[in-house]
């Protein structure tokens, strides 16, 4: 899975030079700072469900509720599933995040989710199977197609590092706000994915920022 987003962000012929031909600014911000590292992401349950758990809270409150999860082994889907939403509240979630990690896992083992094809599918059918679960919206999706199926056209518009990106990216005077943002992301399709990856790259360098791939 590395190898395969490397290859299709930096490959000659990848998403990022496609990208900064499109946009002075993006081929400019490659040439100041290099192409992002890999954030690629293993697929299944359990990325899903810490995307879940890393939703509104800080990275460090994220990292300490999935190592808890970890040592229940609730990042296993057919033992989530099967665990009481008070089991679960005591690796640290919210009822509301146990409810839904915990129906995500149900959806998993029962086969409403098929997490298998979802790299065989078109990245807005793929969306609408995900957000079609209780607890996973846009933003979830967006990045599960973006570092999972390494969808490099997935547009997490609402991040708001990402959003702190464009502002330094286009010198603008205020944070983009997300109907901005996708607005903004159209003339970057069908490489809005590199471009969010450019984005958090180029924030990373004025501010130490996490994403999903920080929470082990």
């Amino acid at each position: 899975m590395a190898n395969l987003m490397h290859h299709a962000l930096t490959h000659p012929d990848g998403a990022l030079a496609k990208l900064a031909a499109l946009d002075d600014d993006i081929r400019s911000a490659l040439d100041a700072f290099g192409p992002p590292r890999d954030r690629s992401e293993a697929p299944g349950f359990a990325t899903l469900a810490r995307v879940i758990i890393g939703q509104q809270i800080s990275t460090k409150a994220a990292a300490s509720v999935w190592a808890k999860m970890k040592t229940n082994r609730f990042d296993e889907s057919a033992i989530a599933a099967a665990a009481s939403w008070e089991e679960l509240r005591g690796a640290g979630l919210s009822q509301r995040k146990a409810e839904y990690v915990q129906g995500l896992a149900a959806s998993i083992e029962s086969g409403a989710l098929d997490l298998d094809a979802l790299p065989h599918l078109d990245g807005e059918e793929a969306s609408r199977q995900l957000v079609a679960i209780r607890g996973v919206g846009e933003w979830t999706a967006d990045n599960y197609r973006l570092f999972v199926l390494v969808d490099m056209d997935a547009w997490p518009f609402n991040d708001l590092a990402l959003q702190e990106g464009m502002k330094i990216l286009k010198a603008l005077n205020t944070r983009p706000d997300g109907a901005t943002m996708k607005t903004m992301g159209e003339e970057w399709r069908p490489y809005r994915g590199a471009g969010a990856l450019m984005l958090w790259h180029v924030y990373a360098q004025h501010r130490h920022a996490a994403t999903i791939a920080d929470i082990k």
